[in-house]
């Protein structure tokens, strides 16, 4: 699917730490999508390339004047401290989105990722295939056969679209924590530090997201508890709100206007209390049952 919009360049081309390094620069924007590798994980792989060289070739994507690394961090890290020249493989990638795509796809299909590091990429694909509108293509219309996002990821993955949709806010949560404390998102992913999810999870929700910063796992912890007080303070705000115009609204209509006769007013209170009955058999519905009390007081009052 990527073919149109990736240009391949087959061709390896040999270069020196001297001769490219100056070229070759590193996005953050970029770099972002890579997880660390622990201590020990570096460490092999700087032994196994000061025994055998650089024989993978980093992947670069040519721009003007440089060449934006997409793959081979780690590797190239470790040939400018040894003074190893390397390999380059150019691609010529559409948009830094499409390239962001490679890169998940790349990490995902090379690496013995954990659960965590796994649900973080597959968050971190959801999050990244956004229409250009804006917004997630997960609304079809009447009539599409079409998946949506979510469930061509979840298909992709054997796993359900919730437990995709939840990825997403495990990656935003990362990624909020990453501002504050890049190391501490390391960790979690790399699974020294183990946070809860749900605290991770719930970073993205808070009406002040954008200016959450982190500082470490206890401060995560008590962050995480005052963004669900804060939502459920709402949420109770709202359900008083609702509450107050339902019983207006119950006090309009239970208002009689002044020109209504006896027989009129009669018949409207029948009605009520049918209505009431109903919704006391129905639903159980305490506030009916009170209500039909009162409605029968008044029918009593009206016909004496």
């Amino acid at each position: 699917m990527l073919q149109r919009f990736i240009n391949f360049d087959f061709g390896v081309y040999m270069a020196s730490v001297k001769g490219l390094e100056k070229q070759i620069t590193i996005l953050k924007e970029l770099k972002e999508y890579i997880i660390p590798l622990t201590k020990e994980e570096f460490e092999l792989l700087e032994s196994n390339i000061l025994q055998h060289g650089c024989r993978d070739p980093l992947v670069v994507w040519p721009r003007e004047n440089s060449f934006f690394l997409v793959d081979g961090h780690n590797r190239f890290k470790i040939c400018q401290k040894h003074n190893i020249d390397f390999k380059i493989k150019k691609i010529d990638f559409e948009t830094i989105d499409t390239a962001k795509v490679w890169m998940i796809d790349n990490q995902m299909g090379r690496r013995n990722l954990t659960p965590d590091q796994l649900s973080y990429y597959r968050g971190v694909k959801y999050n990244s295939l956004k229409n250009k509108k804006g917004g997630y293509e997960n609304v079809r219309s009447k009539g599409q056969s079409e998946l949506s996002t979510s469930e061509r990821i979840a298909e992709k993955f054997n796993v359900s679209e919730s437990t995709i949709k939840r990825d997403a806010k495990f990656a935003e949560g990362l990624n909020i924590i990453s501002r504050g404390n890049p190391k501490l998102k390391t960790e979690i992913l790399s699974g020294t530090v183990k946070a809860k999810r749900s605290d991770i999870q719930i970073l993205p929700d808070a009406p002040y997201a954008d200016k959450i910063l982190i500082k470490s796992e206890a401060d995560l912890a008590v962050k995480a508890k005052k963004i669900r007080a804060d939502i459920l303070d709402e949420y109770e705000k709202k359900a008083s709100r609702l509450s107050q115009t339902k019983t207006t609204k119950a006090q309009e209509e239970d208002a009689e206007p002044v020109f209504l006769d006896k027989d009129d007013r009669v018949r409207k209170l029948k009605a009520k209390i049918i209505s009431a009955i109903n919704r006391a058999i129905r639903d159980k519905d305490e506030t009916a049952i009170k209500e039909l009390r009162k409605l029968i007081d008044k029918l009593s009052a009206e016909i004496h």
